[in-house]
């Protein structure tokens, strides 16, 4: 494929982004003023947050990305098995929380308010939120970004493919959660974009998918923060124990690759 086609072919899926996106934005700017007053919050969450993204914007995109070729990795398969999702899990968590830190840093030191889900409206809907985040988000996204742009944006190769996909995952983000979150969705991109082309299949992303939700989402957002015990366990794990573990196995997985590259050299 030459030049030209590899550049058509991003700016055809970063195109179907920006129109589901614009579909999914404009639609809910639409329906807010005809649904608050006629329906609960609850009610107006599904229709905003689960109807509208994934009912009718994800169709969209999926009309602009009609006629484009797709493709499949050709990395060595890798079985999803408990080991190595447990490794990626710990990998992509300390990664991504270090990633985004240093802006979490800035934007809380110059007072920008963000639009990220609170522990208050967790504990105020707990069933509502626990579904969106722990089910439903993971599935519908990973249909979006690992399946309809991953699988045509692999005709550039598997490594392009996973760079792109995370850069169009985290972009969104930038508006609908903050610009610290960029970062941290980048990095999850990276992983769950890897784990798709080394195992050929989607629900390994959907479960890392879930579990980050859980572990950066639901837990981070309801952990005390005004108990200095809480908040030194909190440090312990979040800023020193799993980045610290994820560095490690990054260092170790990167010797045994090395090691095995040249075992393959010697045969």
């Amino acid at each position: 494929m030459d030049t030209k086609k590899r550049i058509w072919t991003a700016v055809r899926v970063f195109i179907a982004l920006a129109v589901w996106f614009g579909v999914y934005k404009g639609l809910v700017f639409l329906a807010e003023p005809l649904i608050s007053e006629r329906l609960p919050e609850t009610g107006c969450s599904i229709i905003n947050a689960l109807i509208i993204p994934y009912g009718a914007a994800l169709p969209a995109a999926y009309l602009a990305l009609t006629g484009m070729k797709t493709a499949k990795s050709s990395t060595p398969l890798m079985k999803p098995g408990f080991a190595n999702m447990a490794k990626i899990f710990v990998i992509q968590s300390g990664l991504s929380v270090s990633a985004m830190m240093p802006m979490g840093i800035i934007v809380k030191i110059l007072n920008i308010k963000t639009p990220a889900v609170t522990a208050e409206q967790i504990l105020a809907r707990p069933v509502f939120y626990c579904f969106l985040l722990l089910v439903f988000a993971p599935v519908a996204e990973e249909i979006l970004f690992r399946k309809l742009f991953f699988d045509r944006l692999m005709v550039l190769g598997t490594k392009p493919a996973i760079i792109l996909s995370a850069v169009f995952f985290a972009l969104p983000h930038l508006i609908s959660q903050g610009p610290a979150q960029v970062f941290y969705t980048f990095i999850l991109g990276l992983s769950f974009g890897f784990v798709t082309a080394r195992t050929r299949k989607l629900w390994p992303a959907m479960i890392l998918h879930s579990l980050s939700n859980l572990y950066c989402g639901i837990i981070s957002a309801v952990w005390p923060q005004d108990n200095p015990l809480f908040m030194l366990g909190y440090t312990a794990i979040y800023v020193l124990a799993v980045p610290a573990a994820a560095v490690v196995l990054l260092i170790l997985n990167r010797r045994k690759m090395m090691l095995r590259d040249q075992c393959a050299t010697a045969v």
